[in-house]
């Protein structure tokens, strides 16, 4: 699924669009928001709990309802605070464009049944796809310096009823840091190690792969086309903003 510095930086891109002062008035909130499904990092909970979402299940599904349904407090913005509100649409972009991606890309072109289903480093060389277009998101460092200032400023919110108050506090800290690493490889060998021993490489071959991470890339790459990844891109634009606006309007 993308990256953080993805989701800040298409979450950003719909908020551009839609210039809607529940979002405008608390960017920092919405930015946050956009983050959170991913705080099982530190809480070390099933992904499930956070994205309402069955990666094993093949069928249409819709997290975003199904966040609504198990928590229906949530699926009205009035009777909501401005910061939980803000933090619930950047939620919704996240929920969304990990869908988007899931059904979109990896299954299509990663999964098990994608043309390199038996390939032992299928899920690598998506992991690695996944940091370049983090990496290509993060080359606009007046969007992200804005996003990273507007985290740092905002106030985690309380009560969501999926995600302990103490963990979304430790999570804004992170959410911010990763805002602001720059966009290059100097964080590929750690985000990549583990993946790479779990495909079966060896300590050597690890090495190989990541002193030479442009090369890994365009493997990656050479797996899907750039007319397919813009094709996703719109996809995902279009759903974040319809979604968004469905909820705020």
């Amino acid at each position: 699924m993308p990256s953080l510095g993805s989701h800040l930086a298409r979450a950003r891109q719909v908020a551009e669009r839609l210039r809607l002062p529940e979002i405008d008035a608390d960017r920092g909130s919405y930015y946050f928001g956009a983050t959170a499904p991913d705080v099982r990092v530190i809480t070390r909970l099933d992904r499930r709990i956070t994205h309402f979402y069955e990666l094993d299940g093949y069928g249409q599904q819709d997290s975003v309802a199904r966040m609504f349904q198990e928590h229906p407090g949530l699926a009205q913005p009035a009777g909501l605070d401005a910061a939980t509100t803000a933090f619930i649409a950047g939620y919704i972009t996240h929920l969304v464009l990990d869908e988007c991606y899931i059904e979109e890309v990896y299954r299509r072109d990663f999964g098990q049944l994608s043309p390199i289903g038996d390939d032992p480093r299928r899920n690598v060389l998506d992991r690695v796809l996944q940091y370049e277009l983090d990496r290509l998101d993060r080359e606009d460092r007046r969007a992200m310096d804005e996003v990273c200032t507007a985290l740092m400023a905002c106030s985690p919110p309380e009560h969501i009823p999926f995600i302990a108050d103490e963990h979304l506090v430790q999570w804004r800290a992170v959410a911010a840091d990763v805002a602001a690493q720059a966009p290059d490889y100097s964080r590929f060998r750690r985000m990549m190690t583990r993946h790479l021993v779990e495909a079966g490489l060896s300590e050597g071959e690890i090495d190989a792969y990541c002193e030479a991470p442009e090369e890994v890339v365009r493997d990656a790459l050479a797996h899907v086309t750039a007319a397919r990844l813009d094709r996703f891109w719109q996809d995902a634009a279009e759903r974040m903003h319809d979604r968004v606006r469905r909820y705020l309007r």
